[in-house]
């Protein structure tokens, strides 16, 4: 930042139990549709804006592997 000053923003999911994973580990609720109720679209440019709008991302391993799967599979 160039005013010298940090700024720490979190978004954070969980499901109602309060985990991040099923018990056996899977985190497939990541795959969501890029289409919200609105109509509107999570377009690849929006997301390559938000990227670049933050520092620092910070995952779990399993989460960040589910990832890294979603361009293979169309979704990133």
């Amino acid at each position: 930042m160039d005013n010298g000053q940090s700024r720490v923003t979190i978004h954070m999911a969980s499901s109602l139990d309060g985990f991040v994973a099923a018990r056996d580990g899977r985190v497939d609720w990541l795959e969501t549709s890029d289409r919200f109720d609105t109509g509107e679209m999570l377009t690849p440019e929006a997301f390559d804006a938000f990227l670049q709008s933050i520092d620092c991302y910070v995952m779990g391993s399993r989460t960040y592997e589910t990832a890294l799967n979603f361009e293979s599979n169309g979704k990133g």
